[in-house]
């Protein structure tokens, strides 16, 4: 291989480990950068969905050659790794983490369910991916930064954080479902959601249904948001477990 050539896409994305541990970076333009590369990639991601994402798309978005991406990321592969890192960062609180326990894992899963609405794209990058980027760990790293005043060990602070993690992510996929089921089209959303309206009108007073007609009478659109409730439900359970009973509660 002479040094002017590039390995092949298969090729390349087969190389050994996270692309964080491999020191492949090799710079070829002062305005091409790694950052560059993926900020077009999630913009694009976040804009046509992540099947529009490739090497040849982010490099139209950037107005160069698809081969030049390759000095910077070697696969797409590695590139959705790197945009979930990116935007795994926007979860981050930092100085602004509350120092009570409760507080900061509210304030955590608020930002994570908003990031997972803002970026949908990410729940499918998870689905088949070990995000292992530095961003990420140091939000993991953050969520049990937000359980330490608990002073449990390790293994139960991980089952915690875990929980309401697994909590936020699974409403995110629900919600982000539920949208991508409604047509775009204004006029199409309309006649869309009077068609399923009427079939779970038809089901709720069929008398099938009875714990859930009341839910099915309200309508596709119309559901509870209920993130609040449901991560009062863990909390409660990791308050009543783990902290002491106060004064004159039972």
């Amino acid at each position: 291989m002479t040094s002017s050539s590039r390995p092949p896409a298969d090729e390349a994305s087969q190389a050994a480990g996270p692309v964080w541990a491999r020191n492949d970076r090799q710079p070829r333009r002062r305005t091409l950068t790694r950052d560059s590369i993926v900020r077009a990639a999630v913009a694009i991601a976040d804009r046509d969905g992540l099947d529009a994402v490739s090497i040849r798309s982010v490099a139209a978005a950037l107005e160069v050659r698809p081969m030049s991406l390759y000095g910077h990321v070697s696969s797409k592969e590695d590139l959705l790794d790197l945009m979930f890192d990116q935007v795994a960062g926007e979860c981050l609180l930092g100085d602004e983490l509350p120092q009570q326990w409760r507080s900061a894992l509210e304030a955590i899963a608020r930002r994570t369910r908003d990031q997972g609405m803002a970026h949908p794209w990410t729940i499918e990058v998870q689905v088949d991916r070990i995000p292992l980027g530095p961003n990420t760990l140091r939000v993991l790293d953050e969520w049990m930064r937000a359980v330490a005043p608990l002073s449990l060990d390790q293994d139960a602070a991980w089952s915690i954080v875990t929980a309401v993690n697994d909590y936020t992510v699974g409403y995110v996929i629900r919600l982000t479902a539920q949208q991508r089921a409604v047509p775009s089209d204004p006029a199409a959303a309309g006649e869309w959601t009077s068609s399923v309206n009427s079939y779970l009108t038809e089901c709720a007073e069929s008398g099938d249904y009875p714990h859930i007609a009341a839910l099915l009478h309200q309508g596709f659109a119309n559901q509870p948001n209920n993130f609040a409730e449901g991560l009062a439900y863990i909390l409660d359970r990791v308050e009543q477990l783990h902290t002491p009973t106060r004064p004159g509660r039972q």
